[in-house]
């Protein structure tokens, strides 16, 4: 039995969770790396810290998996943007970093907004249109290939932004081949591993890994991740009215701007 809209809401908050879950434990306990010396007990318990940080980071495509069959891929994508709000709160929790009014606000905000884009879902069902779906992927990589050739010639913090908003529609993008390997191939090893979209799925998520961290490298982290998380929302919302045949719906749109806008200041603040 498919997950209601409700509940599929709440697989993928659930999974966005442990995503932010797993970034912060990989930041609190990244000092094992390139760690010199004696491995003590403090070795050992922040390498364990930062193994388990990656195993969750690795295990929450199995929650958008799961919501993929109560909500469509855009309302799905959009509660990507969950992910920035989890992450201030975790990092405040965990990190001891600052946790203001104004980001608690906007916490807020973004998840009223999924709330609403979830509500407005009318399902997880509609015709797959894999022309669409891979002009979606070219697009991104297409705009990757120019910034890059760009950065050779001149690193600006301008060019970091246009490359974290690539990094993040390809982020974003992901949903979109998940949810085709769930109506167009056979549920089956086999049938994932014989399918093209495992390996879009595959080659976006490595995209977007290898591409971020190039605008980590060339701008300022408060300036590259709205545009970067921004994007992850936006990217999949818009592709799956053409990949998915997706009706248009304006209130559920305006919550997917919303999401947007809210990561934005959530990133900021």
């Amino acid at each position: 039995m498919n997950p209601t809209p409700l509940s599929a809401a709440l697989i993928a908050l659930a999974g966005n969770f442990v995503l932010s879950l797993g970034m912060v434990l990989q930041k609190r306990n990244v000092a094992w790396l390139g760690h010199k010396g004696a491995r003590d007990r403090d070795f050992v318990r922040a390498r364990s810290g930062w193994l388990l940080g990656f195993l969750l980071m690795n295990a929450a495509p199995v929650f958008n998996y799961l919501a993929l069959l109560g909500l469509p891929p855009n309302v799905v994508g959009a509660a990507i943007g969950s992910n920035v709000a989890f992450t201030a709160i975790l990092s405040a929790l965990m990190l001891g970093e600052r946790l203001g009014w104004r980001r608690i606000l906007w916490t807020c905000a973004t998840f009223a907004a999924i709330a609403l884009a979830a509500l407005r879902g009318r399902g997880a069902s509609g015709p797959l249109v894999p022309g669409a779906l891979y002009a979606f992927i070219a697009l991104p990589l297409v705009a990757a290939a120019a910034s890059l050739a760009l950065r050779r010639r001149r690193k600006s913090a301008s060019l970091a932004v246009a490359i974290a908003a690539v990094a993040g529609s390809l982020g974003g993008f992901m949903i979109l081949p998940l949810r085709a390997l769930q109506i167009g191939t056979a549920a089956s090893l086999a049938g994932w591993l014989g399918s093209p979209y495992l390996y879009l799925y595959i080659a976006a998520g490595a995209g977007s890994f290898s591409i971020i961290q190039l605008a980590y490298k060339d701008g300022e982290m408060s300036k590259v991740s709205p545009a970067y998380y921004g994007m992850q929302v936006l990217w999949p919302a818009i592709a799956s009215y053409f990949a998915f045949g997706a009706a248009f719906d304006i209130v559920q749109a305006a919550a997917f701007a919303a999401i947007a806008f809210c990561v934005f200041f959530v990133s900021r603040a």
